[in-house]
């Protein structure tokens, strides 16, 4: 039988974790870092080159928490003032800008007891690329600036195969710092410069970053002739990561779309859109669709709604809705007042120019359905449906969309109306056949193809050979002399 519970029973202590002290963690991924650049310079294996420049996103990641702003730039400042020598040029210069950005640590972060080894080039352009960071985001504008010139010009007095994984990461930030103070065109020499070298030098990362930043250069300025020319001339390189080669396709088809080609733009964005990033570079993703919804509404096609009902989404794509609405209805009023409402939206995305083309499809898929309700109308009447301000003009486009086969009508520009032809019976025509025939030739190719590779034994080409006679002969001895010995053995 059960005994009572005992009131008295012992209970075990709750454990309470210690808090997570995010600066000594962070020193510790610092050292780390610093050993992985030695053991990259000794063994040049790309894995501890990868884990040295995970250094950027911690630093920027414990910035980023409540309660640590200026942390990493305390522990940074402190690294820089111990492992820079006195002599060197920009130890004053790092020291001055990150002095404003640093905040007192309550331990200190290096021990300034330990003897400081000779600073490597790798180590040196590690941690001045880690000022840049910390700048561009303090928005440091012109500080940044002059960060990146000077460390571009330290980046080429130097000629080492090692420094090409930290090149890339150097031209990223130094663009970006460029674009926030408006001085995005002073960087295009020095990028020209940058991929003509990694071409030269066969460095893929950089190669491919150089390229996308230079398409986004030309593309700030509107330089869409010099961006299209840099792509007939350079080749994306293969090796390059997928996320570059998603920023890559993306450029691309924006260059296509604005050129018209809205084919090719929408293959390139597709593409662009299944390499990107899935859990994170929301940003991007949503670019993409933007751009992506208006080459298809360009197209003829209405967008999967989808991407319009996701929950990250549907705020930042509710202008780009309000579009696919109006194309899809015809509904010319709600178009202009879209385009009223949501300007500033389209122009800070940069697809203002290429939204205004959508007035001519709105107005076509209006004038379908106005062809489909009515079998006679007055063009009066259908420029009064579709809202037209100038119901003279309805004419010419009713006759561009008869010509285009938008829609099977025709006009009587004496008493000037609209008159839609009724249905066809489309087995009335040759498509029924073509299409039977299409069929039909396939089924043909597939039985050919089948026969072909049945008609041929496996080793069939082995009898063209030069030395076919001689293998033909070492089989037959091979042959002979397993048949002797199968003899051999019956007879014991």
């Amino acid at each position: 039988m059960g005994g009572a519970p005992d009131d008295k029973m012992e209970v075990e202590p709750t454990k309470v974790e210690a808090p997570v002290d995010h600066v000594t963690e962070f020193t510790a991924d610092f050292k780390a870092s610093l050993a992985a650049v030695d053991r990259y310079i000794s063994t040049r294996e790309p894995r501890f080159v990868h884990a040295a420049l995970t250094l950027v996103g911690k630093i920027r990641s414990l910035e980023g928490k409540e309660g640590y702003q200026g942390k990493g730039a305390s522990v940074l400042n402190s690294m820089v003032a111990h492992l820079f020598p006195a002599a060197h040029p920009h130890r004053e210069m790092f020291r001055s800008v990150l002095s404003p950005l640093t905040t007192p640590l309550e331990a200190v972060a290096v021990d300034e007891k330990e003897k400081a080894k000779p600073l490597n080039p790798e180590t040196e352009v590690l941690l001045s690329l880690l000022v840049l960071v910390l700048l561009v985001d303090a928005k440091k504008k012109e500080e940044a600036c002059t960060c990146a010139d000077k460390l571009c010009e330290r980046l080429l007095t130097w000629n080492r195969r090692t420094l090409d994984p930290f090149a890339e990461r150097i031209y990223f930030y130094a663009s970006w710092a460029a674009e926030s103070a408006g001085r995005l065109q002073d960087m295009r020499s020095t990028l020209l410069a940058a991929h003509r070298t990694a071409c030269l030098h066969h460095n893929t990362a950089c190669q491919a970053t150089t390229l996308n930043l230079l398409l986004r250069n030309y593309l700030h300025y509107k330089l869409f002739d010099q961006a299209d020319k840099l792509l007939t001339k350079a080749t994306f390189p293969e090796q390059a990561s997928i996320t570059q080669l998603a920023r890559f396709l993306y450029y691309n088809g924006r260059i296509k779309a604005l050129q018209l080609e809205y084919t090719e733009a929408h293959r390139c964005l597709q593409q662009a859109q299944r390499k990107a990033p899935q859990s994170k570079a929301l940003g991007f993703r949503l670019t993409v669709h933007k751009l992506g919804t208006i080459v298809q509404l360009l197209l003829g096609e209405i967008p999967d709604r989808a991407v319009f009902r996701n929950r990250q989404s549907r705020g930042s794509m509710l202008p780009y809705l309000k579009l696919v609405q109006a194309v899809r209805l015809g509904d010319l009023a709600s178009f202009k007042s879209s385009m009223e409402t949501h300007a500033d939206v389209y122009h800070a995305d940069g697809n203002y120019t290429l939204v205004m083309r959508l007035r001519q499809n709105v107005i076509r898929a209006g004038l379908r359905n106005i062809s489909v309700a009515y079998s006679r109308i007055s063009l009066a009447d259908v420029a009064a449906k579709l809202h037209l301000d100038n119901p003279e003009d309805m004419e010419p486009i009713a006759a561009k969309a008869i010509r285009d086969g938008v829609i099977d009508a025709k006009l009587d520009h004496a008493e000037g109306t609209l008159i839609s032809e009724g249905p066809h019976d489309v087995y009335s025509t040759l498509e029924p056949q073509a299409a039977f025939h299409k069929r039909i030739t396939f089924c043909l190719n597939v039985h050919n193809d089948a026969v072909k590779a049945m008609s041929y034994p496996p080793d069939a080409h082995k009898g063209d050979l030069p030395d076919a006679e001689t293998i033909k002969e070492r089989q037959r001895e091979e042959q002979e002399l397993a048949q002797s010995l199968a003899e051999e053995d019956d007879e014991f």
